[in-house]
């Protein structure tokens, strides 16, 4: 008798321990994976529109140091007029934020410039070098791209320094430089560079296109205007015209190379106004950043900050000065 108990007592608890295993075993099945928190891996602050007002100028860039930012784009319009003076009273300001800056031109920092008939950029570049240039961090690409000049519009060296900074990017993804002679194998390797490439962001002073407003590039000149449309086309990965005319004279561009990687993301000031909106053909993000100045200013004086992560994702956030 006593045996028969012991048997009955093991087989029970035998099941038990099989009952507690197949149990844990679907808790386990149950059980969501951890989701991966993604890493910040550059903040950027946008300023534009000062138009003078270098003390809201400063205030900004005080609250913009206790935000985590890594440097500061400017957008241009950090004058009226252009003079020297205003300028290198700019200048002052930025320099005493001992943050790392780089500044587009806008269209009234080249007033006075132009005025007394010199070159439209001449008082800016004294002040700031030169209002287009390439950044690199962290493997990302920043394009500062100068549009300020409402009737010129892009210089020739602005379009060699945007292609070839975004035929770079979709040949080797931002990577370092990659030769081949086999377009196939550029053609089939192209997604998965992409997939571990880069991120190119383009900055201007003026927006090649807005939904809603006509307060954009061109808005003065017939040519420039033509300029806007090309650079949207660029922008959002469509084949430059004047460039194929080119390449089809000197015996045709690479096969599958007709289309170049399009910019990830377009931003602007100029129009006093903050807002996020998509480019005609829907593929590259806009935003245009509001203004610092207080004037003809219905949201208010305000600033941008971009934040980048690793896994590519990025947002942009409209910051009101306080």
């Amino acid at each position: 008798m006593t045996k028969l108990v012991l048997l009955l007592l093991a087989v029970f608890l035998v099941l038990i321990l099989l009952n507690l295993s197949n149990l844990k075993h679907l808790s386990d099945i149950g059980q969501k994976p951890e989701q991966r928190v993604p890493r910040q891996v550059l903040r950027v602050a946008l300023v534009a529109d000062s138009h003078n007002d270098n003390g809201l100028l400063e205030k900004a860039l005080g609250q913009i140091q206790g935000l985590g930012v890594n440097f500061v784009i400017g957008l241009g319009d950090y004058t009226d007029t252009g003079t020297m003076e205003e300028l290198l009273a700019a200048k002052e300001v930025f320099d005493k934020s001992k943050m790392p800056y780089y500044l587009a031109a806008g269209d009234h920092d080249l007033w006075d410039s132009r005025n007394r008939g010199e070159e439209a950029l001449g008082n800016f570049r004294q002040v700031f070098g030169e209002a287009s240039r390439v950044l690199e961090q962290e493997g990302i690409q920043f394009v500062i791209l100068d549009n300020s000049d409402i009737y010129k519009g892009i210089s020739p060296n602005g379009w060699k320094m945007l292609e070839e900074t975004l035929d770079k990017k979709s040949i080797t993804g931002g990577q370092g430089t990659t030769s081949t002679t086999s377009s196939k194998l550029t053609r089939d390797t192209r997604d998965t560079l992409d997939s571990r490439g880069t991120l190119t962001f383009v900055f201007a002073h003026k927006t090649p296109f807005h939904p809603d407003s006509a307060h954009v590039m061109g808005e003065d000149s017939a040519e420039v205007a033509q300029q806007a449309s090309r650079l949207l086309a660029i922008l959002e990965g469509q084949r430059d015209r004047d460039t194929e005319d080119i390449e089809n004279a000197e015996g045709g561009a690479a096969e599958g190379l007709g289309r170049s990687r399009r910019a990830d993301g377009f931003f602007s000031g100029d129009l006093h106004f903050f807002a996020k909106y998509r480019s005609p053909a829907g593929s590259v993000r806009i935003t245009t950043i509001g203004a610092i100045d207080a004037d003809r200013n219905f949201q208010g004086p305000r600033f941008g900050v971009l934040t980048i992560f690793d896994d590519w994702s990025w947002e942009v956030e409209d910051i009101e000065i306080r």
